[in-house]
């Protein structure tokens, strides 16, 4: 072999490596508004490669299951498991016992899993409308309601508690004229907020930057009165409508990789069911994709429900859960005609819902 014909072949066994790098990075590409270099999203390689890979011949049983159930009957499917599941059997004598602490009546707090506030001491009060959800029997979430003008004490004694590394926050703080949420952070970069009689004094160490369209990033610092102090990060999505879908299905995905090292994960909407429950039960759809596990997102979404009640609030949010599962399955190259027929109908359905 002459040495053209070496460096030739040589160059060929090196060409394709980091072409593929960029191009199966997360299998979350198909969405992204516009091609980031290869540099800004390193991070997100590196994150990606702690899911592990996601069995295909598992993915593809799923796709094959969703396009054969269709989008008609998975909201049925939904309606039905929501039937079954919306009476609230189990104990919640905490949530009946601090109706004050509760921002919505009829969205209820089970005692089973809820979250007990133990610090500090001398609390006169352990409850907050917060539940643990486990994957893999360990608490990965707390899944919570937006904070309310009383409860921003017990929201930052919870995240103190449990040093918390992250709070994701799927909602505005207003939305369709209503406040969905109290800002439990200081008004502006340089201020803060005393609370518990000056007991914990929150500032923010890093102001809000945009990390991707609508989503916001905020490092905020939590001090007691001893000066010991916890840092954590404040993930805000702005796009994603109460009791709808977000347009970009796979933002859920590249979310979750920047999250996947951390526990316990702090997550709110308004009501903490409806969004919240949607985000959670596609983690735990990854987790077992990733270990070779059958994905049945009914299944899923019970387990869920059996543990923060009500989770995930409408067949909307249910169908946003296949079509993100999907995108994934597009992003590793499995595709169909029945597919895109699936996407297609999924996308007049969604549009209608959304309004």
């Amino acid at each position: 072999m002459t040495s053209v014909n070496k460096k030739r072949n040589a160059r060929k066994n090196q060409e394709p490596t980091s072409n593929m790098t960029i191009e199966t990075e997360d299998g979350t590409q198909a969405d992204r508004p516009k091609k980031r270099p290869a540099k800004k999203r390193s991070k997100v390689v590196r994150r990606a490669a702690q899911y592990g890979d996601v069995n295909e011949p598992i993915l593809r049983d799923f796709v094959k299951a969703t396009i054969q159930t269709g989008v008609k009957q998975l909201s049925t499917e939904f309606l039905n498991l929501k039937m079954e599941t919306q009476p609230c059997n189990k104990p919640k004598t905490g949530h009946e016992g601090h109706p004050e602490k509760n921002r919505y009546k009829d969205v209820y707090c089970i005692d089973d899993t809820r979250v007990v506030l133990k610090w500090p001491e001398d609390s006169p009060s352990d409850y907050i409308h917060a539940n643990w959800v486990k994957i893999n029997g360990a608490n990965k979430f707390i899944c919570t309601q937006g904070p309310t003008e009383k409860t921003v004490d017990d929201f930052y004694r919870l995240i103190w508690q449990e040093k918390a590394p992250c709070v994701v926050m799927l909602c505005n703080i207003m939305e369709c004229g209503k406040k969905k949420c109290e800002q439990y952070w200081p008004e502006t970069a340089d201020g803060q907020m005393i609370l518990m009689d000056g007991k914990l004094t929150v500032k923010i160490a890093e102001p809000a930057k945009e990390v991707e369209q609508n989503i916001l990033l905020m490092k905020i610092t939590v001090i007691d009165d001893k000066g010991t102090s916890h840092n954590f990060e404040h993930w805000q999505w702005k796009a994603w409508p109460d009791r709808g879908v977000p347009e970009l299905p796979m933002a859920v995905f590249r979310l979750l990789i920047r999250l996947k090292t951390a526990s316990p994960i702090v997550v709110h909407c308004s009501a903490g069911i409806g969004r919240t429950g949607s985000i959670v039960g596609l983690e735990i759809a990854l987790v077992k994709f990733c270990a070779g596990e059958k994905v049945v997102l009914k299944d899923i979404v019970k387990e869920i429900r059996n543990q923060r009640h009500g989770s995930v609030q409408t067949d909307a949010q249910y169908l946003f859960m296949h079509r993100v599962l999907l995108a994934l399955a597009e992003n590793r190259k499995i595709t169909s005609p029945e597919l895109s027929a699936f996407v297609a109908e999924y996308d007049k359905v969604i549009a209608t819902k959304n309004g």
